[in-house]
């Protein structure tokens, strides 16, 4: 079956799926068949939240088709691994699994109110345990099968190193004197005109070319006109917004517009922008050299699976 059709039958099913409680009966509908083993209603629904969530942190929607078709692929890739795990005499680790199931119970508050959590799903404890072993036996065979081998040498970490110097340094600061002229949260309109007048006159007299400290220790409204406008060195993210915006759009020695923020008008100075320190090399490697070997990982577990895919039969139901 073509992925896009197989997507389009599964739509609706797993949908059904996503409702808080089955049916009586619906936990052990099967949703598909993976080289003739079924993969149930159950399955999808356990696994449904999972990507969800992963969707989410990733900043994803989550309403629209992706998490059906996301949801549906990893039960299939899954059962397809765990498939060639038995197929290669791979056994469960036991111990391992009662440990994970052990932590599962201890996060839902013991295995009795784990158990009535999944009553309520009408799932079983069982069930819940078959899903663990599939993942265990997984996580084996990638981990022997699959990624040993696998190396990343010192060329390849020096050259990425190298040719992405901005992944290695750190972040720039900025030096900003400014002119402000405060407005109340409850200031009237013609209050706050005012104060924008001020700014204006503030701000031409500074391109004109008058001394920018001085101008601050004369008109500026802030705590900071005392040492003429001066708010030393922030990171970006720092200052009120709005401000902070302004300041990271200028260049050493070159003033603002009128900058409006929720304290009022700013007139904006940058002094000096002081670039972040490298991290050396060394320090950088370990990080280099993992980034490299998961995606080198990633790249082996895709064709490794897409093999599988595409000596396997997945089918509906009804076929």
């Amino acid at each position: 079956m073509k992925p896009a059709r197989l997507l389009c039958a599964a739509i609706a099913f797993v949908l059904s799926v996503a409702t808080p409680v089955l049916a009586a009966g619906d936990a052990d509908e099967v949703a598909l068949f993976v080289n003739e083993e079924p993969i149930y209603a159950w399955e999808l629904k356990l696994l449904l939240p999972q990507i969800q969530t992963e969707m989410t942190s990733q900043g994803q929607d989550t309403r629209g088709l992706e998490v059906i078709e996301r949801t549906l692929d990893r039960a299939i890739d899954s059962r397809l691994l765990a498939q060639e795990a038995r197929r290669r005499g791979i056994e469960p680790d036991e111990g391992r699994i009662n440990e994970k199931m052990k932590g599962l119970a201890e996060r839902a508050g013991g295995r009795a109110d784990l158990e009535a959590e999944l009553i309520k799903s009408r799932i079983t404890y069982d069930q819940l345990r078959s899903t663990v072993v599939q993942a265990d036996l997984v996580q084996t065979l990638v981990e022997t099968e699959i990624i040993p081998g696998i190396e990343v040498t010192q060329q390849e970490v020096e050259a990425y190193y190298n040719e992405n110097p901005e992944l290695f340094r750190g972040a720039d600061r900025i030096h900003s004197r400014h002119i402000l002229m405060v407005v109340d949260s409850d200031a009237t309109e013609s209050e706050r005109q005012d104060a924008r007048r001020r700014a204006e006159e503030a701000r031409a007299r500074a391109a004109a070319g008058e001394d920018f400290a001085r101008l601050a220790a004369e008109l500026s409204e802030g705590p900071t006109a005392e040492t003429g406008g001066d708010l030393g060195f922030t990171g970006r993210g720092q200052m009120v917004e709005g401000f902070d915006e302004a300041v990271w759009s200028l260049e050493p020695g070159e003033i603002s517009d009128v900058v409006e923020s929720r304290l009022g008008y700013h007139v904006i100075k940058v002094e000096e922008i002081a670039t972040g320190p490298v991290v050396p090399f060394d320090e950088a490697r370990p990080l280099v050299t993992n980034l490299l070997r998961q995606r080198r990982n990633g790249a082996a577990l895709a064709s490794f699976v897409g093999e599988l895919r595409a000596n396997a039969v997945i089918r509906e139901p009804q076929e």
